[in-house]
């Protein structure tokens, strides 16, 4: 007779099992694991579990997040360490824990749940509970030419961070998912150097995540930049003249730059990563969003 799986959220004196299940497979800092409730956002509730004779068999968690859709800021669960014993796949645990984990977060009132997954068996996975494949994540080469633009790369310095929210507010109103957590700083004095600022004059008109070239990306990467109020064609002609050799460019399908980049004659190079969407009740209106890639 099978032996049976109780479900349940996570309870005090659980960790020990849980890293027990997820320290070997290389899911988790240890550390990370034991601080998680240190932070405001993860709660008890929002990681759930399956348990045989108290051994931990299976494990996911869902962190609220804030996207801004429909005109307004709402809360969405992003998930992950979806994780299930080798012995005990194949049996329904991971779509029952997420099934169980997405019923607590639309009980309090969330939109939707947001992911990203690279792997084939995860993408199936998730669609079988609800999600919907929302973009995949694309790569170009961009090449210089130098004097293409009147428009300024620059780095980062303090005093650029307070323009930050401002365009990622109106950036937002057209590009999905674009987080809007008010509670915390995505670019802070301690990144900083790890993007760019795109300037008119001396008007802020954008910024960029901005990667040199490394041992990790050889021809650098950019993210697409964050420019709401200047033609796409033109931030493209700026990026032209900013860099002294060909560098990468990640964008996503369906993006407000894959058409424009197109344009220019690049071609595109499709990642293994996709972005996810499952909504909570009625279906999420994504009619003029165009699509954003993780930053």
């Amino acid at each position: 007779m099978p032996e049976k799986i109780v479900y349940r959220h996570w309870q005090p004196g659980d960790d020990d099992a849980v890293l027990e299940l997820l320290l070997p497979a290389e899911q988790v800092d240890e550390n990370i694991y034991r601080d998680k409730f240190e932070g405001p956002h993860l709660e008890p509730e929002g990681i759930r579990l399956a348990l045989v004779n108290e051994r931990v068999v299976g494990h996911v968690w869902g962190e609220p997040w804030s996207f801004f859709i429909e005109d307004k800021c709402q809360r969405f669960v992003t998930v992950g360490t979806v994780f299930v014993a080798q012995d005990m796949r194949r049996q329904g645990i991971a779509a029952r824990l997420m099934q169980d984990l997405h019923a607590h977060f639309q009980r309090k009132g969330y939109r939707g749940s947001i992911l990203d997954a690279d792997e084939v068996a995860a993408i199936r996975l998730y669609q079988k509970v609800g999600y919907q494949i929302l973009t995949q994540e694309l790569r170009t080469q961009l090449i210089p030419n130098p004097n293409a633009s009147h428009l300024e790369w620059t780095e980062t310095n303090l005093k650029d961070l307070s323009a930050f929210p401002q365009l990622d507010e109106r950036w937002a109103k057209h590009n999905f998912p674009m987080r809007c957590e008010r509670e915390s700083i995505k670019v802070h004095q301690y990144n900083m150097g790890g993007y760019r600022v795109l300037r008119q004059g001396e008007n802020i008109v954008g910024y960029a995540r901005w990667d040199e070239p490394s041992e990790y990306y050889r021809h650098g990467l950019i993210r697409d930049p964050i420019a709401p109020d200047v033609d796409p064609m033109e931030v493209i002609a700026s990026l032209q003249s900013a860099i002294p050799t060909p560098r990468t460019w990640q964008t996503a399908e369906g993006g407000r730059y894959e058409a424009p980049l197109r344009a220019y004659g690049c071609t595109f190079e499709p990642t293994t990563t996709v972005i996810m969407l499952s909504s909570f009740g009625q279906e999420i209106d994504l009619t003029g969003y165009h699509r954003t890639a993780w930053w």
